[in-house]
């Protein structure tokens, strides 16, 4: 007897737990995050992205918001405002949204311009959770997203190193050497001369 409630709890514990698998799953189909951003991102350059929250016949909750989890070389700083013109750092505050969250029923798309800047170069992986604040922040849905931040490129210099300049080296006859052999050449055939002169 006590094998078959044993039994008996164990397959109520395992219907509980596919049931809860399984009414995730359907709000994970109905509720979406994404951030779209042109262009490359690079380091200590303020980029403008765009963060989307929408859903499509959700089920209704009327207290939720989203958490934020970075990993990465450095935290950035992700500036966003709210509906009330106050400015937040979404990356040190971890969450965006009223601390009591916020409702979302049915059809709905929430956009949210967020100013992000990255200190270090590298490889960043940002993971946004739509979690329910009442059911002890349950996540409803949840997406990861990898960034690629680029490094600094090097100044590039235009200098003109002034070098002093050689003199090649010469090549050829000059008219100088010219009139020297001619004089040569004018001596020896006189002197030639001379002799057959004074061998006659």
């Amino acid at each position: 007897m006590k094998k078959v409630k044993i039994i008996s709890m164990i397959f109520i514990m395992l219907l509980m737990i596919s049931i809860s698998i399984v009414s995730h799953a359907a709000i994970d189909q109905t509720v979406y995050f994404d951030i779209k951003y042109d262009g490359e991102i690079k380091v200590n350059e303020e980029k403008t992205t765009v963060t989307t929250l929408a859903g499509k016949e959700t089920p209704q909750h009327t207290n939720v918001r989203i958490k934020v989890d970075i990993e990465g070389p450095s935290t950035p700083k992700l500036l966003a405002i709210d509906s009330t013109g106050k400015e937040y750092d979404i990356a040190q505050i971890g969450y965006w949204g009223p601390s009591q969250g916020f409702p979302i029923q049915g059809n709905f798309y929430n956009e949210t311009m967020v100013r992000a800047t990255y200190s270090v170069a590298g490889t960043y992986k940002i993971t946004l959770s739509l979690i329910d604040v009442q059911n002890d922040d349950d996540i409803l849905a949840q997406r990861e997203f990898t960034f690629e931040v680029k490094g600094e490129e090097p100044a590039v210099t235009n200098e003109v190193v002034n070098e002093t300049a050689q003199e090649l080296p010469k090549t050829g006859t000059s008219l100088i050497e010219y009139a020297i052999y001619a004089v040569i050449l004018l001596v020896i055939v006189y002197a030639i001369y001379q002799i057959r002169e004074r061998r006659k």
